[in-house]
């Protein structure tokens, strides 16, 4: 009966931390869309670059990768949520390199037909940054509390008008390579790309709305934390 109840507070805890994903995109209260004022990143910049979009005509496809730095970025945002509880959700998800993808063909006049979760599965794959592929993880391959937490995650995120309700997809990759190495560590010098049929959407690392912004001693100009040489000038810019 205590195990039962402590499982029930697990999980409330975890929608607390997950309800606050919507606030974050500015699709509840436009005020929070900014800055977290506990780790100071920009909020907006931290989900431009984890997000790609499909450039191609008559389609409509959103990706979606969702590393860990997202979820303490999340917690700042609610001072009633305790670091400690964060790295608790953190953990669970921490073995797994999180995708969410909504994929679908648009017709002539604008409608969309998209593919469920089996089509795209079928369809998608990680590439490293030394080529290697990896598959979306079986069920029987992830953790049951990780299980558990996505079954939390699915009805929330489904209703964010950006995510198109029931046709946002979750899968779960392995986080590291075969050499004990993080396929995608958003913090580190690096790339990886998600392929999904014929398209395929690239990331280099690390992420710049993570990092502090740098100045470039030549011509002063504010440049990304990720950035080598100043896009002005051609300087190379201080580590």
């Amino acid at each position: 009966m205590n195990k039962s109840k402590g499982i029930k507070r697990k999980k409330l805890r975890w929608v607390r931390l997950l309800v606050v994903v919507p606030l974050l995109c500015g699709l509840m209260a436009p005020g929070l869309g900014q800055q977290s004022q506990k780790i100071r990143i920009d909020v907006n910049a931290l989900i431009h670059e984890t997000q790609k979009m499909s450039q191609k005509a008559n389609e409509m496809t959103l990706v979606w990768w969702i590393p860990e730095d997202f979820w303490r970025v999340s917690s700042a945002q609610d001072p009633m949520i305790t670091e400690a509880q964060t790295e608790e959700l953190i953990k669970v998800l921490r073995p797994y390199t999180l995708i969410v993808v909504v994929n679908g063909k648009m017709g002539p006049l604008g409608g969309i037909t998209y593919r469920p979760e089996a089509a795209i599965r079928a369809r998608i794959q990680i590439k490293d940054s030394e080529g290697t592929h990896y598959r979306p993880l079986s069920k029987d391959k992830v953790g049951a509390d990780t299980r558990n937490l996505l079954s939390i995650m699915k009805p929330i995120f489904v209703n964010m008008p950006g995510l198109m309700g029931q046709n946002a997809h979750f899968f779960l990759f392995p986080a590291r390579n075969k050499k004990g190495r993080k396929i995608a560590d958003a913090k580190k010098s690096g790339a990886f790309s998600i392929k999904l049929g014929e398209n395929e959407f690239r990331w280099r690392l690390p992420l710049g709305s993570l990092l502090p912004p740098k100045i470039c001693l030549k011509c002063k100009e504010n440049c990304s934390g990720a950035w080598n040489f100043c896009p002005w000038c051609g300087t190379r810019l201080p580590k």
